[in-house]
């Protein structure tokens, strides 16, 4: 039987995310023949996790979450440098297929505001995934988040990392600028 992760979902072609792996998922992790399992939490992956990456060929990255502190960016709940350099993975289609595991279930939130999504549909899908653990300090976090702070691959140029882009991002961030063009 497979057994998909708990809040297992797509987010875009050969882009998965979930809330957390464990060995009964293993199977079901198999079929999307993944590339690169992208952890975002303050734990690294278990053993068990990153034994079977390793028996499958599959890179993981693991982006460090610090600890909580009292401070004037505590409603950060994901640093801005941890959230550059995942969208620097999750836009490079080198990596992909590509899962994202991540508890707090906000990166994809602040993916979603790259991608030029409203608030409103971007709390939806953080209400959706989370479940049970819908907390106001993370929708918050999705409020405050800005998604102008991140430097964001330049669409159109001919370069190398410019091919390695996913073709839904590349779509959305050529019909973003013909809007921003048309209004002018």
């Amino acid at each position: 039987m497979l057994a998909p992760p708990e809040m297992f979902g797509i987010v875009e072609d050969k882009i998965y995310r979930c809330s957390e792996v464990d060995a009964l998922n293993f199977p079901f992790l198999q079929t999307l023949s993944l590339r690169t399992i992208l952890s975002i939490s303050q734990e690294r992956p278990s053993a068990s996790v990153e034994a079977f990456a390793k028996e499958n060929a599959i890179d993981i990255v693991h982006k460090q979450l610090p600890s909580w502190r009292l401070s004037d960016e505590a409603w950060k709940l994901l640093p801005d440098d941890v959230v550059q350099d995942c969208l620097e993975y999750v836009l490079d289609t080198q990596h992909h297929p590509l899962l994202i595991i991540d508890m707090s279930c906000t990166f994809i939130g602040v993916l979603r505001k790259v991608q030029h999504w409203n608030l409103s549909s971007i709390i939806n899908e953080y209400r959706e995934m989370s479940f049970d653990r819908l907390q106001y300090l993370y929708e918050l976090y999705l409020e405050l988040v800005d998604p102008t702070k991140f430097r964001l691959p330049a669409v159109g140029k001919a370069d190398d990392a410019s091919s390695r882009l996913p073709d839904w991002y590349v779509e959305q961030e050529l019909m973003w600028a013909e809007d921003v063009r048309a209004q002018r």
